[in-house]
Order: structure tokens, then sequence, then C-alpha cells
């Protein structure tokens, strides 16, 4: 039996299904651009090059970092408390602590990646917890991408 779908609804699920994609879409384009810009910036400072070489991929890697975070705080407010974003607010404090010493620095963007890459590839289990209410959190607003 086929299932009659009216042109308002078809039109509703199109639109929620477009919204859905263009989000999915914009944190996949700022990943990747995040994740190019991580590369310099952790290359600059790892081989020990002048500022100027890389200066612009640190730049690029604040913008796209901002702008993903603003996208997972509005899609999910909860994310500021789930681990994935309690590990952002971590690396943005050894990102506060790069140049106080030169010598911490390639040690401090290496455990950058470290981090980035655990907590990214971790369970969901793991990476909506919240550590405030002490369980998982999901949510059907999280930004997929």
């Amino acid at each position: 039996m086929k299932s009659v779908v009216s042109g308002d609804e078809h039109s509703r699920d199109n639109d929620a299904m477009n919204k859905t994609s263009a989000k999915r879409w914009t944190k996949i384009s700022l990943r990747t651009l995040h994740l190019l810009a991580v590369a310099g910036v952790g290359g600059g400072i790892l081989f020990g090059l002048e500022k100027d070489l890389w200066i612009s991929y640190w730049w690029l890697a604040l913008a796209t970092g901002i702008l993903m975070m603003t996208v997972d705080i509005i899609s999910n407010p909860v994310w500021m408390l789930q681990v994935r974003g309690v590990s952002i607010y971590i690396k943005l404090i050894l990102l506060a602590c790069l140049g106080i010493n030169p010598d911490w620095d390639g040690p401090l963007v290496v455990l950058i990646i470290i981090i980035s890459a655990v907590i990214s590839h971790a369970p969901g289990k793991l990476r909506y917890y919240s550590v405030y209410h002490r369980r998982v959190i999901t949510s059907n607003n999280d930004s997929k991408g």
C-alpha cells in the first residue's frame, strides 16, 4: 500500500533535509580547512620556522575553530558540558601556553593534536558524556559532519 504524502509534508521534509545537508557540509568544509590550518601551524612550530611563514595558518585555525564551536553550541548548547566540548577548553588553555617557553611549544602542539585525534575518534559514550550531568546526553539537534 502506497503512503500518500501531501505537498506540504513533502516540502517540510525537503527543507529539513536541505538544512541538515547544509549544516553537515558546512561542518565538513570548516573541519577540512581547520585540519589544513593545524597542519600549517604544527609544521611551522615543530620545524622551527619563522612565524611569518605560518602565522596565516594560525589565523585560519583560530577562525575555523571558532566557527565550528559556534555551530556546535547553536545546534546543541549541552555540547559545552560534554567531553567533546570540555576537550576544546583544555586545548584552548594549552594553546594559550604557546610562546611562554619556546621549548614547550613542540610538545604542546603534539599534545593538542593527540587530544583532538583521541576525542574525535572516541566512542560516543565518551564524547557525549556530560561532565555536569554525569551521564551520556545525545540530541537530534547535534550537528553532523
